[in-house]
Formats: structure tokens, sequence, C-alpha cells
């Protein structure tokens, strides 16, 4: 199997992994006509830049309302691209065992324009120009370390530490980054992680759809129970207090089942 193929395979996967190649590939525009403006003088990019990216003084996301969710496509650099891609792919696998793919697709979706929001009120004190994907990745993490606490990661080969550790860890440095420079970042941050806080315990909300077709999904209440197996609740509740690693081979096999129902 050549390597195309086996990259059309890993993106057909799942729409997370689709939405990671989509980052890269906008970021190869962004490289492209960067490159091609230095050698012909003209700032491609930077056209590119203004017109999709979020602009944090006064009111300029109402005259661009679109930036508020264009911005989390570009990256300022090729390190900021591979923390967020690999930070997303990480955290979004681990959250869809709990979670359809789909579910935590929008709320990277939500997390990025809550971000985007929260830099916009920070830009009041100190307004920039934000890109990058953080704040939806954010959001994403901080719903797998909500609903999967105990997880543990290990940093650098060596370091051992629990999922939420490792998450609060990030949003203290956050916190202290509003008073850097970085105040407008650093606000997307931690305004995309209390996205993901909030939807972590209300996922219903991500599953709401417009029209008549919901509506038909929606007027039957019954719901198929199958008896003597552990509810979803109670299968959490085993994750947070134990982790993911103390669930039986059957109990995964439940859990996964819920997760493709919802």
């Amino acid at each position: 199997m050549s390597p195309l193929d086996q990259f059309r395979m890993w993106t057909q996967h799942s729409p997370i992994n689709r939405l990671i190649a989509g980052l890269v590939l906008v970021f190869g525009i962004q490289t492209v006509l960067e490159v091609v403006g230095w050698l012909v003088g003209w700032p491609a990019e930077a056209g590119i830049l203004r017109y999709l990216s979020l602009d944090t003084e006064g009111l300029s996301p109402l005259y661009q309302p679109w930036t508020l969710l264009t911005y989390g496509a570009l990256h300022h650099g090729l390190l900021h691209l591979v923390f967020n891609a690999l930070t997303l792919y990480f955290t979004a696998s681990l959250l869809e065992t709990l979670w359809p793919a789909t579910r935590i697709l929008k709320l990277f979706v939500v997390g990025v324009v809550v971000g985007g929001l929260g830099a916009w009120l920070a830009g009041i004190w100190r307004p920039a120009w934000v890109v990058g994907a953080s704040a939806g990745v954010y959001a994403v993490f901080t719903a797998a370390a909500v609903r999967i606490p105990d997880f543990k990661v290990r940093l650098f080969m060596v370091l051992e530490l629990k999922l939420w550790v490792v998450l609060a860890v990030l949003l203290g440095m956050d916190l202290v980054g509003l008073f850097s420079p970085d105040t407008t970042a650093r606000a997307a941050h931690l305004a995309g992680a209390a996205a993901g806080w909030f939807m972590a315990y209300r996922p219903h909300l991500l599953d709401l759809r417009l029209g008549r077709r919901s509506a038909r999904r929606s007027a039957s209440p019954l719901e198929v129970v199958r008896p003597k197996e552990p509810s979803l609740d109670q299968l959490l509740d085993k994750i947070s207090a134990k982790g993911y690693d103390a669930l039986t081979a059957n109990e995964r096999k439940i859990l996964a089942r819920h997760s493709q129902k919802k």
C-alpha cells in the first residue's frame, strides 16, 4: 500500500483526522504564499491573513464575523501547527472512546468561536491579530480531562501525570500569561477551555439539530436498554475513580456501543 493510500485511509477513519489534514493543508498554502511573496515581492500571505485572521481591536469582528471561526484554521509557524495537531489528535482520540467523532468536531468549532470571543474581550486591554486552532484544541482537551481525569500521560518518556494535572499546569501558565504581551492568545485558550468544561457536562447540546428530521428522531423518548449491563454513567464513574485501564474488555465494548448510539 502506497503512502498516499495510507493517508487516504487515515483521513477516512475519522472526521478529526480530516480536520487535522485540513489544518496542515491550510498551513501549506500559507507557506507557499509566503515563499511566492518573498520571491516576487508581493505580500500574498499578509493579504490572506488580514482577511481571515481575527483582529481584536475595536469592533472589527462585527465587520468581519467570519474571522471568529476562520482564524482557527491559520497558524503562525510550524511548531504552532505541530503542537496543536498532535494535542488535538491525542485528546480527541481519547475522548472518542466516549463520544462520537462528530460531537468532538462540533466541540472543536464551539471552542474556536468562544475562544475568539475571549480574545476579542481581552483585546479591549491589548488588541492584537490572533491565529491558531488552540482554543478549539483546549476545548477538546478540557472535555477529555473532565470525562477521564485520571488517564495517565507520559511526558518526555519519563514523567507520568494524570490528564487533569497536565491541563491544570497549562491553564495555570495561561492565567499567568494574561499579564504578558501574549494576552489575547492566552485569553483565547482560557475561553476555549471554559467552553470545553461547560460542554463536558452538557454534551447533548452538541447534538442539537435543526429541521424536521431531528424532530422525528426526538419524537419518541423510548430507548432500548440491555439488561444486566452497566450504564454509561456507571462506566464513566469507574473511569473517573480508577482510570480507563480499569475497564474490562466487555465494559470497553459496552462503552463503545454507548458512544455509537450518541
